[in-house]
């Protein structure tokens, strides 16, 4: 295909080396793919895809800009939808996991160059080459002490009709000499300040008064931090929990505000993971259980502290703000959840052995 100018753009995600280092890559994998989601979705219809490269998104323009504010308004758009969907999911994350734990050191740096490309079609795939791809690519890796900016070479900003920056970002001047590329001349504004004037997205909310009653604790053999990941996989719970026939779900990654519903012998409850506080030598978790046929509404409260060579698991059920719970019906339900635990740990400990 014949070569043609274009812009390059490449939005690349900071710190994935890292993350990605953890043990746990199946959930690394699903958090970057849905960050390399949002990106694609804020820029596609402006920019084709060249290909993705785990971290980074190649993306393409075959002409020009209309002027550098148009370039700036992705970017900053790009950055805002990336920050805005990892505060969320720092809100909202379960799993303690290192991956899942480290979403708050993702951020995400842009580089825009203009140059020449070619358009290569393997089967029906196009992907985009050339010198300029190249360099693209190499100003990755610069002196820029920082992992959140926009760089703009100088052959990006020579092709504009309109170089305005209506903006109010900072910029500075530098460059970077390549092996066989020469020097690259380009101009770049780092973009913390703008990272913290996003704002936090509404939190799940479940009302309800965390009075005092009746606590069930039990000592578990077992790291407490398994125990918790143990629970909090409510789908798995058909492993351990006697009466437990099926779970449905629509959420795959389990999450604050996620809905499942656990069929049983003759009744199906609704549970919602709703509260996890994550503190040195504790989590605490809540979630919300409704039984529509039976008009229970309440709260699991569980608490896990590490106690020995294993852990301490305490719990309790409180009723929703506006919804009764009875004293016999209480009793009724703490007893199941006393069983439940019963059969947690049983479980938590037999899977500890078995690792052991």
């Amino acid at each position: 295909m014949p070569s043609t100018p274009a812009i390059i753009f490449i939005p690349d995600i900071s710190g994935f080396t890292q993350f990605m280092s953890t043990l746990e890559l199946e959930h690394a994998s699903h958090i970057i793919s849905s960050f390399l989601e949002t990106i694609v979705q804020q820029a596609e219809s402006k920019f084709e895809v060249s290909e993705i490269e785990g971290d980074a998104v190649l993306l393409y323009r075959k002409g020009a800009m209309t002027s550098k504010d148009e370039m700036l308004s992705l970017c900053t758009d790009i950055f805002k939808a990336f920050h805005l969907q990892r505060k969320s999911m720092q809100q909202v994350v379960l799993c303690h996991c290192g991956a899942c734990q480290s979403i708050i050191n993702l951020s995400v740096k842009f580089i825009v160059h203009a140059g020449i490309i070619s358009e290569m079609k393997v089967n029906r795939f196009i992907k985009a080459s050339g010198v300029d791809m190249i360099i693209a690519h190499r100003l990755l890796k610069n002196g820029i002490d920082s992992n959140e900016y926009i760089l703009v070479t100088d052959s990006f900003i020579q092709q504009l009709q309109d170089t305005t920056d209506p903006s109010g970002l900072l910029w500075n001047s530098s460059s970077e000499v390549f092996p066989s590329l020469g020097k690259i001349n380009y101009q770049y504004a780092l973009l913390e300040n703008l990272k913290s004037s996003i704002p936090d997205p509404p939190r799940y909310e479940i009302s309800y008064t965390a009075q005092e009653s009746a606590m069930f604790d039990l000592e578990i053999e077992a790291f407490y931090k398994d125990v918790y990941m143990t629970l909090i996989d409510i789908s798995g719970r058909v492993r351990w929990l006697k009466g437990l026939h099926k779970v449905t779900t629509e959420d795959h990654h389990p999450s604050v505000g996620s809905l499942y519903r656990c069929y049983f012998d003759d009744v199906v409850v609704e549970v919602t993971p709703s509260i996890v506080r994550h503190m040195e030598d504790e989590i605490f978790y809540a979630e919300t259980i409704i039984v529509e046929a039976s008009t229970i509404y309440t709260v699991n409260e569980y608490r896990l502290r590490p106690v020995g060579k294993g852990c301490q698991l305490s719990c309790r059920i409180l009723a929703l703000d506006g919804k009764e719970l009875h004293e016999s019906t209480h009793a009724f339900l703490l007893e199941g959840l006393q069983r439940s635990c019963i059969h947690l740990k049983s479980f938590c400990e037999s899977t500890t052995i078995s690792k052991d």
